[in-house]
């Protein structure tokens, strides 16, 4: 696979992932809605600090209030 390929596959992951995440949000109630909004900022702060474990936390944190939009939806 030439580099240009290894990219282009690497975009189009990017943006399936983008896609799935955009359709899980717009699942999502406004509560959950508004902790994301609070929650992802500080996930950027620690990514830019190096702090890995702070990370991984706020990380786990938005897995859970994805899966709970995904068990509670109608």
């Amino acid at each position: 696979m030439s580099t240009a390929q290894t990219v282009q596959s690497q975009q189009d992951t990017s943006d399936d992932e983008l896609n799935e995440f955009r359709q899980h949000l717009r699942a999502l109630g406004p509560v959950q809605r508004r902790i994301l909004s609070v929650l992802m900022p500080q996930l950027v702060a620690l990514d830019k600090a190096g702090d890995a474990d702070g990370a991984l936390s706020i990380i786990e944190e938005v897995k859970t209030i994805l899966w709970e939009g995904r068990r509670t939806r109608h």
